[in-house]
C-alpha cells in the first residue's frame, strides 16, 4: 500500500492510498491496474480490531467522482454511506471502481465529465475484459477480493467482521461480491439489485448496453439464485416505490421493479436464505431511486446487529 495523502478529520483519519488490483497485460498493451482509494480510520485504542466496510460507489453520469462520494468529498449527501459508517465506529475502504474517476484510461482524471467519451473508454475496456474471458462483473468482484485482502491485512480490523455498502451499480456489486467471497458477512444494497434476465427482456423500458450482462446466465439461473448464494450471511436491500417515476409507463415500470425484487427474495429464501435476506420499499423522498435518511437509518440499524 502506498499512502498519497493523510488527513485528520473529526473522529479519526482519512487516508488516500493506491495499491495494485492486476499486473500487466503485455498481449493487449494494457498497463498494471492501480487503484486509488480512500482509507477511513476511526480513532481507537492500540491493539483494537473493528469492524470494516468496503463501501462501492454508483455510476451512471459520475464517471468523474468515483471513491470521492461515500467518503463524502463530492456528489449527494445521501450516498456520504461511508463517511457515516465511520463515524459509527467502522473502518471503511472507498476505493474507485473498475473504469471510473482515477482508474479511467486514456483521459485526464481531472477532466470535466463526458459521458459519451467515458462510456466509450469503459466499452473498450470491457472488450478487453471479454477477449480474456472475462466480464465486467467478474472484474469488479475481483477487484473487490483484492480489496478485502488489504481490509483482513491491517492491524486494527477484525477480519471476522468484514462488509459491504453499495448503492445502485455499487449495490449490484456489492450482491456479487458477497456471493464470492465469504469474508464478507454482511451487506446492504440500496436501490442496486435487479433481476437482469428483465434488464434485458425484449419489452425492456430502455435498450441497454451489453457491458455488465453476464455470458450465460439465461441458460443457467437468474440474478436471484447470487442473492441465494450468500446465504446464511445476511444481506439488506432497499427499494424506492417510484424508481422509476410516477407518470405514464415509468409508474408502472417502478411497479414492476418492486414485484422484481420481491419475486428475487422469495426465490433466494426458497433455496435458504431466510431471516438472513431482508428488504426495505420506501417512499421516503418521493420513492425514488436514492438512499434518503430514514432509510439509512434503518439500514445501519439493521449492520450494527449483523456485523
Amino acid at each position: 500500500i502506498a499512502v498519497r495523502e493523510t488527513a485528520g478529520i473529526e473522529g479519526g483519519q482519512r487516508l488516500k492510498i493506491e495499491y495494485l488490483a492486476e499486473a500487466a497485460y503485455p498481449p493487449l498493451g494494457e498497463p498494471e491496474d492501480r487503484v486509488r482509494a480512500y482509507l477511513l480510520v476511526p480513532a481507537h485504542r492500540a491493539g483494537a480490531r473493528l469492524p470494516a466496510i468496503l463501501a462501492f460507489h454508483q455510476d451512471g453520469p459520475q464517471y468523474t467522482i468515483g471513491k470521492a462520494e461515500p467518503v463524502g468529498l463530492a456528489g449527494d449527501a445521501n450516498l456520504f454511506y461511508g463517511l457515516d459508517l465511520f463515524r459509527r465506529g467502522h473502518v471503511v475502504l472507498c476505493p474507485d471502481r473498475f473504469y471510473h474517476a482515477e482508474r479511467r484510461r486514456g483521459v485526464d482524471p481531472a477532466a470535466p465529465a463526458d459521458n459519451a467519451r467515458d462510456g466509450k473508454l469503459y466499452d473498450h475496456r470491457v472488450g478487453q475484459l471479454l477477449l480474456r474471458g472475462r466480464n465486467s462483473i467478474g472484474k469488479e468482484v475481483f477487484d473487490a477480493m483484492v480489496a478485502t485482502d488489504l481490509l483482513a491485512s491491517l492491524p486494527y480490523v477484525d477480519p471476522a467482521r468484514i462488509g459491504g455498502i453499495g448503492h445502485s451499480a455499487g449495490g449490484l456489486a456489492m450482491v456479487h461480491w458477497m456471493a464470492r467471497d465469504k469474508r464478507a458477512k454482511a451487506g446492504i444494497s440500496s436501490c442496486g439489485l435487479f433481476e437482469m434476465l428483465n434488464f434485458y427482456r425484449e419489452d425492456a423500458i430502455k435498450r441497454r448496453s451489453a457491458s455488465i450482462a453476464l455470458p450465460g446466465l439465461a441458460t443457467l439461473g437468474r440474478t436471484a439464485d447470487y442473492l441465494a448464494m450468500v446465504a446464511p450471511r445476511n444481506v439488506l436491500l432497499t427499494r424506492g416505490r417510484w424508481e422509476w417515476g410516477t407518470k405514464d409507463a415509468w409508474r408502472e415500470a417502478s411497479l414492476r421493479h418492486v414485484a422484481e425484487t420481491e419475486d428475487m427474495v422469495a426465490h433466494a429464501r426458497a433455496r435458504g436464505s431466510g431471516k438472513s435476506l431482508e428488504a426495505i420499499y420506501f417512499d421516503e423522498a418521493g420513492g425514488h431511486h436514492d438512499f434518503p435518511p430514514g432509510v439509512r437509518e434503518q439500514a445501519y440499524a439493521w449492520l450494527k446487529t449483523r456485523l
